[in-house]
C-alpha cells in the first residue's frame, strides 16, 4: 500500500509539454490528505473493532458464567426437589408404620377389654346363679318352720 509521505516526496521528471506542475502540486497535495484521513479512519476504527472484539469477548465469557449459573441452579433446585420428595416420603412412611403400631395397640386393648368384660359377666352369672340357690336354700330352711318357729 502506498503511503502519503511517498506520495509527497514523489518526483515526476519534467517533459516540455507536461502537466502543469502546481496543478499537480495541488492534486497530489489532496491525495496525499485524503490518504492521510482514510489511514487515520481506518486506525479509529480498527481500535474501535479490537474494543468491540474485546467486549464481545467479555459479553460472551458473562453469557456462559449465566448460563452455567442457571444450569447449576436447576440442577441444585431439581436436587433440593428430590430430597425433600424423598424426606416427605420417608416421614408419611414413618408417620403410617406408626398408625399401625398405635391401630395394632388400640385393637389389643379393645379385645383386652372385651374379654375382661365377658369374665366379668360370667364371674356375675356365677354369683348370682350362686345367690340365687343359697336364697333358696335359705329360703326352704324358712319354709321349714312355721309361724310359731317349729320345725314342720
Amino acid at each position: 500500500m502506498i503511503k502519503p509521505i511517498e506520495i509527497q516526496h514523489k518526483e515526476f521528471t519534467k517533459t516540455v509539454r507536461g502537466y502543469n506542475p502546481t496543478e499537480v502540486d495541488e492534486y497530489l497535495a489532496m491525495i496525499v490528505k485524503s490518504m492521510e484521513e482514510l489511514i487515520q479512519t481506518n486506525i479509529e476504527i480498527t481500535a474501535q473493532v479490537k474494543m468491540l472484539e474485546r467486549d464481545m469477548t467479555r459479553y460472551v465469557q458473562m453469557e456462559k458464567t449465566i448460563n452455567d449459573a442457571m444450569i447449576l441452579a436447576q440442577k441444585t433446585s431439581d436436587e433440593m426437589i428430590k430430597a425433600t420428595e424423598e424426606k416427605a416420603k420417608y416421614i408419611l412412611e414413618r408417620a403410617e408404620t406408626e398408625a399401625e403400631k398405635i391401630m395394632n395397640t388400640a385393637n389389643i386393648e379393645v379385645l383386652e377389654a372385651i374379654k375382661r368384660k365377658e369374665e366379668a359377666v360370667r364371674d356375675y352369672m356365677t354369683f348370682v346363679t350362686k345367690f340365687k340357690v343359697l336364697l333358696e336354700g335359705e329360703l326352704k330352711g324358712i319354709d321349714a318352720y312355721d309361724i310359731k318357729g317349729e320345725k314342720a
